[in-house]
């Protein structure tokens, strides 16, 4: 498609400057997913009436556009432009605000909504101090490991430690016996994270044990006040592991932003009813359309 280019890593400058302009609640609208799975979904993007379109070719979706607000015949126009090329395109990810200010989307578009797909978005402090009867448990699993490894560290990821979270991932894959196409996209999307370090806007923190870790997060600035937790992983041998590690990088992000998004459920059980039992603030909602 003429205009249409790889996304590479080269595009992070352009890719900061749009969204500190422009900066979006959905995981999606970070450097680090868009590069991290974008090598693996091969984004491409072009520049379209001054405003930044980026395309994922595997699944036909055109994100919405950043920049200043296009009008709804010109979004048509847009994914007009990619049928020829991508004839299943379509827009994905409309800001809610949008939608409700423009009820003539209705003539062009249909929108819906994917719960699978939406953001959790819940308040550092809330996340730091588990207050109240229903984060009891969180609170007192923390305690317990803090108990039984009082001698445990928290440290950032510096370069000398990549191949260590690395390892940990492969082991923790193994060990479970895990396998399925999300899981190994995500195992790739941590590895191109890893290799990507220095060049990504990325942070993250360990947390060792008589020098060997038991848990990392990895985390990026999503807007000015929220920061994005985008892979978390621990060793389930250690009770309590998984609790302190979300503990611990809130605790680190707190002073820093206001609010953590910790991505999606994916529509599996466990995990949502994982990411419900710390009560999000909000949902980022998720919505795609089809062209009328």
């Amino acid at each position: 498609m003429p205009g249409l280019n790889p996304l590479t890593l080269a595009h992070t400058l352009m890719l900061r400057e749009y969204l500190s302009k422009y900066p979006r609640e959905n995981c999606d609208y970070t450097i680090t997913n868009i590069i991290s799975w974008g090598q693996i979904y091969d984004n491409h993007f072009l520049i379209y009436k001054e405003r930044l379109v980026i395309f994922n070719p595997k699944y036909h979706y055109i994100l919405f556009p950043l920049g200043e607000e296009l009008s709804v015949l010109e979004l048509r126009e847009l994914v007009l432009s990619f049928r020829p090329y991508y004839p299943n395109a379509q827009i994905i990810l409309f800001p809610r605000d949008y939608v409700e200010r423009h009820p003539e989307l209705e003539e062009h578009f249909v929108i819906d909504e994917d719960r699978d797909w939406a953001d959790y978005i819940y308040s550092t402090q809330s996340m730091v101090e588990l207050r109240g009867k229903k984060l009891a448990k969180k609170k007192n699993l923390i305690s317990q490991f803090r108990r039984a490894y009082p001698e445990y560290k928290v440290m950032k990821i510096t370069d000398d430690r990549l191949d260590v979270i690395l390892k940990f991932t492969h082991k923790w894959r193994r060990e479970r016996d895990a396998e399925g196409i999300y899981l190994m996209t995500e195992i790739k999307a941590i590895e191109n994270t890893l290799n990507n370090w220095h060049k990504l806007p990325v942070e993250g923190i360990i947390i060792c044990l008589n020098y060997k870790i038991v848990a990392y997060s990895i985390f990026s600035p999503q807007t000015h006040d929220m920061a994005t937790v985008h892979f978390e992983k621990f060793d389930p041998e250690k009770k309590g592991s998984a609790q302190t590690v979300t503990w611990e990088t809130a605790r680190y992000l707190s002073g820093k932003y206001a609010w953590i998004n910790r991505e999606q459920d994916i529509g599996l059980a466990g995990l949502r009813q994982a990411k419900l039992s710390y009560l999000p603030d909000r949902l980022a909602p998720f919505l795609r359309s089809t062209l009328k």
